[in-house]
């Protein structure tokens, strides 16, 4: 049942579609649409172009802006083309499509089941790794995590905050 408000909004009941279904391994698609502004900056610039085969995990498209995000493939495959389509919000995009083939890994791609937890970096290297690997927050806006552990010259973060529960 949905609540509504003097000051407006709309307010569903606090639970999910899906909540008792199972989780389920899709199958890959045929083709995928991968759109380069999958983050709140400018979108990112398409490294690809019609023709060019890629691998799971290749950089696709670079974030140039300030909170914008690096797109890797999803996939391997070859790239269909490069299209305007419409988005969640319903408007017409930039994207990468790709028709799938194989299954080809971007060499460096830790694929085994083992956590690896003596992993030490420094501040510096976990912001240009975050960068570096296009990860956002999914809160909504998708902001670009390196931003947000970018501490200002003369501060110092005394503590960080993860949530892994979903938003």
């Amino acid at each position: 049942m949905l609540k509504t408000f003097k000051l407006g909004g709309v307010h569903p009941a606090e639970n999910k579609l899906s909540k008792d279904s199972p989780i389920e391994v899709l199958p890959v698609p045929n083709r995928v649409v991968v759109p380069v502004g999958q983050h709140l900056g400018a979108p990112a610039k398409a490294l690809v172009t019609k023709g060019d085969m890629v691998k799971v995990g290749q950089l696709i498209a670079k974030g140039e802006g300030f909170i914008s995000a690096n797109i890797h493939s999803p996939v391997s495959g070859k790239v269909f083309k490069l299209d305007n389509v419409m988005d969640a919000s319903g408007y017409r995009r930039q994207a990468i499509i790709i028709d799938v083939v194989g299954d080809e890994w971007e060499d460096g791609i830790d694929r085994s089941a083992d956590i690896k937890k003596d992993i030490v970096l420094d501040q510096k290297s976990i912001i240009n790794m975050l960068n570096e690997k296009g990860i956002v927050g999914l809160g909504g806006a998708t902001f670009p995590s390196y931003v947000k552990l970018m501490v200002p010259d003369g501060k110092k973060a005394e503590v960080l905050i993860i949530n892994s529960v979903e938003c």
